[in-house]
């Protein structure tokens, strides 16, 4: 549970590999780990591994709080659909 007492951190753009990138616009965009595979030519389990690593990253324990502070921390834009992830100003 959030206590509020970890204040969440400017964002570091590399943060975030190519890859996760573009499984986290997924991820926003609703798609599951099945469809997410099929459209990048990976395994299920490697999109959940990476869904795993940008949780722990972004301390979020499961993918909405993932998506969640992803836009918080506008490393996801607020203005497109589906999301895009930001880039480096």
């Amino acid at each position: 549970m959030y206590s509020g007492q970890n204040e969440l951190q400017p964002v570091d753009y590399s943060i975030l590999s190519p890859l996760q990138a573009r499984i986290l616009e997924g991820v926003a965009a609703g798609f599951s780990s099945g469809r997410l595979s099929r459209e990048l030519y990976f395994s299920a389990k490697t999109i959940d591994y990476h869904v795993r690593v940008m949780s722990d990253k972004l301390q979020a324990p499961n993918r909405v709080a993932l998506v969640s502070r992803a836009f918080v921390l506008e490393i996801l834009q607020t203005d497109s659909w589906p999301p895009r992830v930001a880039r480096e100003p």
